[in-house]
């Protein structure tokens, strides 16, 4: 019987583990949000840049927002639409959105 709970807590323990990573992601994401609703930027960046780097879509796009538009970082265009992209990719509606509206304006510009 004893055999039997250790395999089923070896087998358990990943599983736990993911949902503790996932809980630690979603209170990041979150704080971040906070931050950035209430002024915060550059404290919203320091949280959401190691999610995006991770692959959060939803973090992805906010850095991306935020270089785009000069939110808590100097402005950089390339690389808020380089995050931006990459949330799209994940088919992250409000970044396919942004993007399309970033893209139409480019074409705006250029006749």
């Amino acid at each position: 019987m004893k055999q039997l709970y250790h395999v089923l807590f070896l087998f358990l323990l990943p599983i736990l583990s993911a949902c503790n990573s996932s809980l630690a992601i979603t209170s990041e994401l979150q704080q971040g949000k906070r931050s950035f609703e209430t002024g915060y930027y550059k404290s919203a960046m320091h949280d959401l840049l190691p999610l995006a780097t991770n692959g959060v879509a939803e973090a992805q796009y906010a850095v991306g927002y935020m270089y785009y538009y000069g939110y808590g970082v100097a402005q950089d265009t390339d690389v808020g639409y380089f995050w931006i992209k990459r949330a799209t990719e994940q088919h992250y509606e409000p970044a396919q959105k942004a993007l399309e509206m970033i893209d139409n304006n480019k074409n705006k510009t250029k006749r």
